[in-house]
């Protein structure tokens, strides 16, 4: 499902791998959408390093940021979904990818771009004292840790490095570089073949023996690896060479997921697929990059150049299968430019017979290089649209999409209610959800009212519902969730049963089938952490994808939190950061980065069922959640029901990661201006604009007596609300209305 969609999805193409042929087609996809379609890319990580540019990297030439693609931005300014999960398994005959951690995700079209991984005798990979080159991400954290182990604790250290190929010569140098500083650090290159880089030109060898020697790195040609263990490797000549590390840049290997989806592989496992990309065994399944390899190419180098064409036939040839048209194919380039990084300021420029070493020719890589990443980084902005239909495009989901507070206390202020004395906190008492007295049977059978005292066990109920934020129904399923059982922890209520409703887009039957299994997945597992049973529900269709509950829960009449309750004194404390309305904003305006939407989701998917709990452990009773109104609105809430003021200290509360680089682009939720109406209430200059945010899945607000405040804090901490913080104190109202004041 794609937000926004402006046509029934039909069907669903499912790209696996990050890597260029895929790159090529999402770009391609934003430019030229296939209506009716939509596209997931699954990965393993929300980011991947550039590999022409990790070399660069690792000498310290170039940030983690300028070589990295941020697949969350990328995937928000293409319009595609991205999961970010390991794949365990594919099935082709369900037509299936599936994976350990969430439900299968249906495909009618599916592409494997898997890359591929470093080919190594059996029980030599141990994970410790080996690093391999893929996943590139995993060696450059590694190698940055070693670093500053050495730095800590200097010691003589070997590492060597298998393969002398390309990526073995060119990793071998740049990691020389970075540890130059360090005393007693030395490299073996162990190459297989009688000469280094065997497939380019013996110009382009020497190139490299020249700079290899020049950094002291011993090599060692027609030096077979052929078992040993991770730190010391046995030669194909009996000879061992010990070594406290292992860099492993050997010729590919494939994954092992390919033979195992039953696909018609080579011998040496990866994915047999005829000239239009398509594997010869499936024909609604295709095959790019590293991981492939063509029956009429079976020589093709294993290199990045050719993905990047693989992706523009790969874009042309899934729409056209998907139009039931004819298939073109995939014709290689004879000759192939090389721009391969010698970490001196200079590279080796190959094409052809052609071998060319200069600091010229490394201006060019790094300028196709960073072009290159650009095309995946940095995205256009939105079209001229008239204001209207910017508005619609660009509401907000989750909480966001709330009606704004005026609007809702105008109409609820004209309500009005039967009065029925089993409703003990109703429509006029504002607080999170509605409480109920059980009723009781006599001897006669007529249902009377339960005695009114503290240990009376009372009803609660709730409602939430709101569109979807996310373009992955399983993660909103789970946050739908969670933000409505909030309601009912908010009130010290545990809640019991749930009833789902879901609106489902327009589509074609078996991709609302596939979307609704996804998103009650989500759901149904956030309910069972929760300890809730689902206990029915109702579907329904509409443009956008949409969830809520109504969920009952049971409570002691005595321990319930309320809004009111709050006295001089008291301390305020917050159990997650602020900010989820902007950077969701942002995330749909793909300028959420993938190093902020992590920790985002990772507090987002937290329920605040254990810090109720806290809170009432220790006789907490003024609480509430805060959701859609922000800060300030729900503190507001709190304020006005307990007739008290508060004093909060700005530098104390927690803010999420990104928040403020994106406030400061100018992106708000779309309910900020209507949350910021209460600003005349707030005292201090340039009210921040966290405070009138407004959250999903938020935490809970609470306030509690000093004495308390740090055990509180301890707890919560230790219960993983990493962020919990005290933000505040309560104060008396000055004799107007409650107010927050800034310090």
């Amino acid at each position: 499902m794609q937000l926004g969609s402006p046509a029934p999805i039909a069907k669903s193409v499912v790209l696996v791998g990050a890597g260029n042929a895929h790159l090529v087609f999402a770009r391609r996809f934003a430019m030229r959408p296939i209506p009716g379609v939509s596209v997931t890319l699954v990965n393993q990580g929300n980011e991947i390093p550039y590999s022409a540019m990790v070399p660069a990297h690792i000498g310290r030439e170039f940030t983690a940021d300028q070589i990295s693609f941020d697949l969350v931005r990328m995937a928000a300014g293409f319009g595609l979904r991205l999961v970010s999960e390991p794949v365990c398994k594919i099935e082709t005959g369900r037509r299936q990818v599936v994976f350990e951690q969430r439900p299968p995700i249906k495909y009618d079209i599916l592409s494997l771009g898997l890359g591929s991984i470093p080919a190594a005798p059996e029980g030599l990979i141990d994970g410790k004292s080996a690093f391999v080159m893929r996943p590139l991400a995993k060696l450059i954290k590694r190698l940055s840790a070693l670093e500053a182990e050495l730095q800590a604790n200097p010691r003589p250290f070997h590492l060597a490095v298998v393969g002398g190929g390309a990526s073995g010569c060119e990793l071998a140098l740049a990691i020389a570089k970075r540890m130059s500083g360090i005393s007693s650090f030395r490299i073996t290159l162990l190459q297989a073949n009688q000469q280094l880089l065997p497939t380019f030109p013996d110009r382009t060898t020497r190139h490299f023996a020249r700079e290899l020697q020049a950094r002291a790195i011993n090599v060692r040609t027609s030096a077979r690896v052929v078992g040993g263990n991770p730190t010391e490797l046995q030669l194909e000549t009996g000879e061992n060479v010990s070594c406290d590390q292992v860099l492993w840049a050997t010729q590919a290997s494939a994954a092992e997921l390919i033979r195992e989806a039953g696909l018609s592989v080579t011998e040496h496992g990866f994915l047999r697929i005829r000239k239009t990309l398509q594997s010869v065994s499936e024909s609604d399944v295709f095959g790019t990059g590293d991981c492939a390899s063509f029956d009429d190419y079976p020589q093709l180098a294993k290199s990045g150049v050719y993905a990047v064409r693989e992706g523009r036939v790969l874009y042309d040839n899934i729409r056209r299968r998907l139009r039931d048209q004819p298939l073109r194919d995939f014709r290689p380039q004879k000759r192939v430019l090389y721009l391969l990084n010698t970490a001196d300021g200079g590279a080796v420029l190959n094409y052809g017979a052609f071998a060319w070493k200069s600091k010229a020719a490394r201006k060019l890589k790094n300028w196709i290089d960073q072009r290159w990443v650009q095309k995946f980084t940095v995205f256009p902005e939105m079209g001229d649209t008239d204001e209207e239909n910017a508005e619609d495009v660009m509401r907000c989901g989750g909480c966001g999409s709330k009606v704004p507070a005026h609007v809702l206390s105008n109409v609820l202020k004209d309500l009005t209610a039967k009065d029925d004395p089993r409703v003990l906190v109703g429509l006029k008492d504002g607080d999170d959800a509605a409480v109920f007295r059980l009723p009781t049977t006599d001897q006669a059978g007529a249902q009377q009212s339960s005695q009114s005292d503290d240990n009376e066990l009372v009803e609660v109920q709730t409602v939430d519902y709101f569109k979807s934020f996310l373009n992955d129904p399983y993660l909103f399923g789970r946050m739908a969730a969670l933000n409505a059982a909030s309601d009912l922890y908010a009130m010290n209520a545990q809640p019991q049963t749930a009833l789902a409703i879901a609106t489902l887009p327009f589509a074609r039957t078996p991709i609302q089938e596939a979307q609704l299994q996804e998103l009650m997945a989500g759901a149904s597992e956030s309910l069972r952490e929760m300890e809730i049973t689902l206990a029915g529900g109702h579907t329904t269709e509409g443009t956008e994808l949409a969830m809520g509950f109504a969920m009952t829960g049971f409570a002691r009449r005595g321990r319930l939190f309320r809004k009111s309750g709050l006295r001089p004194g008291n301390t305020l404390i917050l159990t997650k950061p602020l900010g989820t309305g902007a950077l969701l904003a942002a995330l749909m305006q793909s300028e959420c980065k993938a190093a902020w939407y992590e920790p985002l989701l990772e507090e987002m998917l937290k329920a605040n069922k254990d810090a109720a709990a806290i809170m009432a452990e220790f006789g907490v009773v003024s609480c509430t959640d805060v959701t859609g109104f922000g800060l300030a609105g729900h503190l507001l809430e709190m304020l006005d029901a307990s007739g008290v003021s508060a004093k909060i200290a700005i530098d104390h509360v927690p803010i999420y990661e990104g928040f403020t680089d994106v406030t400061a682009l100018g992106i708000r939720s779309t309910l900020f201006e209507d949350n910021a109406r209460v600003a005349s209430r707030v005292r201090g200059n340039n009210p921040p604009d966290w405070l009138f945010d407004p959250q999903t899945s938020g935490g809970l607000i609470a306030g509690v007596t000093q004495d308390q405040a740090d055990d509180v804090l301890a707890r919560l901490r230790s219960s993983d609300y990493t962020f919990a913080a005290r933000i505040g104190v309560i104060d008396q109202a000055d004799g107007s209305s409650p107010m927050i004041v800034l310090e």
